[in-house]
């Protein structure tokens, strides 16, 4: 259980990051994907919608930009 909350908390710091980022991005950019997942290319205005609605899908979608790091300061 603990773990659990833990990557919860984790997954929250990575949302917020992402919506930061989302923020900063030009309104003609946010059409390029950034994402694929299972096949399917998400856009920033797509991972947007899924990430601030805190679905399944959004979460894939933050693990896959830690994964190629988007998160990395510095």
């Amino acid at each position: 259980m603990w773990l659990d909350m833990e990557k919860e908390s984790e997954l929250e710091m990575l949302r917020a990051m992402f919506l930061k980022a989302y923020a900063s991005v030009p309104d003609k950019l946010r059409e390029d994907v950034i994402a694929v997942i299972g096949g399917k290319p998400y856009s920033w205005n797509a991972a947007f919608v899924e990430v601030n609605g805190k679905t399944p899908l959004g979460s894939k979608i933050i693990k896959k930009l830690e994964e190629i790091g988007m998160f990395k300061d510095g």
